[in-house]
């Protein structure tokens, strides 16, 4: 089976990535791990000068269209054993779930735009314990677009194991921005709502919001949605919150937020997106957004307590009227 051309990969809070998906032929594990059949390689690769690594969690830059910068970052092979490292740079993009992923393929945006020094082909050989400096370069095309490129650069190792080629990758994100005009927009589609009734007579049921955030500008940002809804003339209110999450440029994600609402029939409300400033961005945001929804939002629990209580009743009343006419 061919390779995936999308290696999802999650850039955590240190600045180390981890991929996380796989196929048939390609399967990725935490770089922490080890193959069974052989002895457990661990490596880190973070920002850096050239005395080596410097604190920084990831390469942030702001350049001019056709300008290049100079940064550094410090590869280390942590196990006892020595090994050959791949080092790549990739596009940046956000997955589904909200992570921070670094394509496979090649790169087509900021990524193409890095140059790391230092390796033999691709490759990277590091003795036990070594830490080695990669100078890097990032050079803009003049005819590159203001705002955020994202990107990342990858080191990454593979092993055979019966058959199947295993890909174990750590990394360091890359914030490029290019200086110019900064619009940051966003856009709301229209919301959608369904109600899930509790299977308890007369308890609030859920009802669940899904929207979709799409980035319209050129500047990342991070979004914070909330929803409320009530029932018809506004009776019995109800509200929640969705988790923050991060929106590239051109890119778009879709949330859902679950908040309890007692069944009066009907329900609707508004969901309203507030985009906030993540990490150590210094940009302008842009404006909140927020669509409507609706939905039916029957309690089918209560209602067959209350068609189940009038049979009763009516069987009761039946029985009790043929007992008087006797």
């Amino acid at each position: 089976m061919p390779r995936i051309p999308l290696v999802r990969a999650v850039l955590l809070a240190t600045g180390v990535l981890v991929a996380l998906t796989a196929s048939a032929s390609l399967t990725v594990v935490p770089a922490s791990a080890a193959a069974p059949e052989s002895p457990a390689i661990e490596w880190g690769v973070v920002p850096a000068d050239a005395a080596g690594p410097d604190g920084r969690v990831s390469l942030r830059h702001t350049i001019d269209p056709g300008a290049a910068i100079t940064d550094a970052v410090a590869v280390t092979n942590h196990s006892a054993e020595p090994a050959v490292f791949a080092v790549t740079a990739g596009d940046g993009v956000v997955g589904a779930d909200g992570a921070y992923d670094v394509r496979t393929d090649a790169p087509a945006a900021g990524g193409a735009w890095i140059d790391v020094d230092g390796l033999d082909g691709g490759s990277l050989a590091l003795a036990a314990g070594e830490t080695r400096v990669l100078p890097v370069t990032i050079t803009v095309p003049a005819d590159a677009t203001p705002g955020d490129h994202p990107a990342g650069i990858v080191v990454g190792l593979s092993a055979d194991q019966a058959g199947v080629t295993v890909t174990h990758r750590v990394g360091v994100r890359v914030h490029l921005q290019v200086a110019g005009d900064i619009a940051p927009a966003l856009r709301i589609d229209a919301a959608t709502a369904s109600f899930t009734p509790s299977w308890i007579p007369f308890a609030p049921g859920t009802l669940t919001v899904e929207y979709q955030v799409t980035n319209t500008g050129n500047v990342r940002f991070g979004a914070s949605a909330a929803a409320e809804a009530a029932g018809p003339l506004g009776l019995m209110p109800g509200g929640g919150a969705g988790e923050a999450l991060e929106v590239l440029p051109g890119g778009s994600a879709t949330q859902r937020i679950e908040l309890p609402i007692t069944p009066l029939f009907f329900a609707a409300g508004e969901v309203a997106v507030t985009p906030i400033s993540l990490g150590d961005d210094r940009v302008p945001l842009p404006e909140a957004a927020s669509s409507g929804f609706s939905t039916p939002a029957v309690p089918w629990s209560s209602i067959a307590v209350v068609v189940l209580g009038a049979g009763i009743i009516a069987l009761v009343a039946v029985i009790v009227l043929r007992r008087r006419a006797r």
